[in-house]
């Protein structure tokens, strides 16, 4: 996992001296990783390439095909790596590959059964018991405003290295910046 900023950035932005110390190095590191996951979080979609796991309680049914998909969060899905279920009588079963298509995988990808085939129907009754396991590659062009909220957040994360600062008027909690909110709203993706 690539974070979409560099360390280099992050001090620059952080007017810091390129000569700090590795532990200084290696705390803005996590700083930076920190605040990606924040965006990512904040957007619901990912700005780093990751393997991701989505669980469902059972494949769809519908007399309408278009209602099949297993909506896969996180936004753009490069590969499925494994769709995994439980049978009735409890046993793990990899669904193969021919059996299912990736359709939408720009934003909001969802897996369909295949043409001509239809999703199990043996599936144990019980909550989780489908796994599909797949790859989001955030990182093919990450927007400039994008990375300047992490840099925000990142500055935030450094300046308050605490839970909360103590002023005049007492104890203030500290949260991430709204110029990095107002910078993230317009790669928001809704949630299906």
């Amino acid at each position: 996992m690539s974070d979409p900023v560099t360390l280099a950035e992050t001090r620059l932005h952080l007017r810091l001296a390129s000569d700090l110390s590795s532990d200084e190095n290696a705390e803005i590191t996590r700083m930076i990783s920190v605040a990606t996951e924040y965006c990512e979080n904040f957007c619901n979609r990912s700005f780093t390439t990751k393997t991701r796991t989505a669980v469902f309680d059972d494949f769809p049914v519908s007399w309408n095909r278009k209602n099949l998909g297993l909506h896969l969060p996180m936004g753009k899905v490069s590969s499925i790596t494994s769709v995994v279920y439980y049978t009735n009588t409890f046993v793990s079963t990899t669904l193969a590959a021919s059996k299912y298509r990736l359709v939408g995988a720009s934003d909001r990808a969802h897996l369909y059964p295949a043409m001509g085939e239809v999703w199990p129907s043996d599936v144990a009754c019980e909550p989780e018991h489908i796994v599909v396991t797949y790859v989001v590659d955030g990182t093919a062009s990450v927007p400039t405003s994008v990375k300047q909220a992490i840099l925000l957040v990142v500055g935030s994360l450094y300046e308050y290295r605490e839970d909360g600062v103590i002023d005049n008027a007492g104890l203030a909690l500290v949260k991430a910046p709204k110029g990095a909110d107002d910078l993230l709203s317009p790669y928001r993706l809704r949630i299906a």
